[in-house]
């Protein structure tokens, strides 16, 4: 028997393919262990029809939100499943991942010639769609001999091993698959590394599954964000719900409330669920902000509807642009300026003013981009934090309204931890 198990989470568009994909393999001793991780009404609906069949197990969850960011949730789903299976080969799956109907069978059939290799991997075609689920374009990703390093290399799709294996490397490390939180990218290179310690991956040089990446596949939303957002990014859940990040908490806001703060909708970036639930909730954003100064966002530019005076909100204070000039020098933008009655305005304490010049005592407004040769530093706490430049383009930063800063100036200011890709820091 083989044993599959297959993830799934809030993809009510593909996940029935997954499923279909695995009914009508010409190999039919197997089981699937759909391991939901607490989906959405129609990602369940879309599963439920395929329940029937006595071969299929259906495990869901119930997750709590604030715990999906805690490990590695795919990895942690296998590790639950790994136990219950019965067959004596273990694949894996996703609800993007379709199986070729040969698929099963071409494997079983190697590993049955050949009972001294234990682990195999075969090519695999990846598709990528737009979200109407439309083909814009599609590569094939071969195979690379017998691999004794296969992590990074194999997509764990594309992967047959022998339940064995698994129970080895339960018993060196005590879990089969490491669900930590710094697993999420690539929690399969981390696995293949532990089965790599005691067999080499051989090749099935076919195409026997099919990888459909669109819009909201994890690869997608979580390219070139860093471990941390800064304050100040305005960010959309997978299901559509939007936030705002303030004082590192995620506030709930609607799109009324976004264009009366001059927040940018346009640049509204979309995030993976481990990333959203990183952060606690704070209280929504809503019109009451105008007349509360306690639950206005930080790091908006905001103006007198009597007065001339313009002020950054920073900190929960008020710190007024001293000129012009000071307006200039941090490339401030008139159009985000926001009208606000003195009545609200007189609730904030006072902050330090923004003057058109830098000094070792003058408080840098946060969420500024400075270039310092060819670098650029995204300023917060009156520390600059490096950003890279995919990091940079992914939130949403350009580099026209960059504001340089000369050497003895950059040298004063403490640096922080750099804005950069996880993904590009481990490496």
């Amino acid at each position: 028997m083989v044993s599959i198990i297959m993830t799934s989470y809030n993809k009510p568009d593909t996940v029935g393919w997954a499923i279909q994909s695995v009914l009508d393999q010409s190999y039919d001793n197997w089981e699937l262990y759909i391991m939901d991780d607490g989906s959405n009404q129609e990602t369940k609906a879309a599963i439920q029809p395929f329940l029937s069949d006595s071969r299929i197990v259906y495990h869901n969850s119930h997750v709590a939100e604030e715990d999906r960011c805690k490990t590695t949730r795919y990895a942690t789903l296998i590790n639950e499943a790994i136990p219950m299976a019965k067959g004596a080969y273990l694949c894996y799956l996703t609800d993007d991942t379709i199986y070729l109907p040969d698929r099963l069978e071409t494997m079983v059939n190697y590993l049955e010639r050949n009972p001294d290799i234990d682990i195999v991997y075969s090519k695999q075609k990846v598709k990528h769609v737009n979200r109407f689920l439309h083909v814009i374009s599609e590569y094939t990703r071969d195979t690379r001999g017998i691999l004794c390093e296969a992590a990074k290399l194999v997509d764990h799709c594309s992967v047959m091993h022998r339940k064995t294996n698994a129970e080895i490397v339960y018993n060196k490390y005590g879990s089969y698959w490491d669900d930590h939180p710094d697993c999420w990218h690539d929690g399969d290179a981390a696995f293949w590394k532990r089965l790599n310690e005691f067999q080499c991956f051989h090749p099935i040089d076919k195409v026997l599954d099919i990888s459909i990446k669109g819009p909201h596949s994890f690869q997608s939303l979580n390219a070139f964000l860093p471990e941390t957002l800064p304050d100040g990014t305005l960010i959309k859940s997978t299901i559509g719900v939007t936030f705002l990040i303030d004082n590192q908490q995620r506030r709930k806001i609607d799109d009324a409330t976004c264009r009366a703060l001059k927040l940018n909708l346009q640049k509204r970036i979309d995030v993976h669920d481990p990333l959203l639930f990183k952060y606690n909730e704070g209280t929504a954003i809503d019109q009451e902000v105008f007349s509360n100064a306690s639950l206005f966002p930080n790091l908006r530019l905001v103006r007198s509807k009597k007065k001339a005076d313009t002020y950054y909100i920073q900190n929960n204070e008020k710190r007024l642009i001293l000129n012009k000039a000071a307006f200039h020098r941090f490339k401030f933008s008139a159009i985000q300026q926001i009208f606000v009655p003195d009545s609200l305005l007189s609730q904030f304490r006072d902050g330090s003013p923004i003057a058109s010049y830098l000094s070792t005592d003058m408080m840098l407004p946060d969420r500024i981009l400075f270039i310092h040769g060819s670098a650029f530093y995204l300023s917060f706490n009156n520390c600059l934090h490096r950003i890279d430049r995919n990091v940079r383009c992914r939130l949403g930063f350009s580099i026209k309204r960059a504001v340089k800063i000369d050497d003895p100036l950059f040298s004063a200011f403490r640096q922080g931890e750099p804005f950069i890709w996880k993904r590009d820091k481990n490496k």
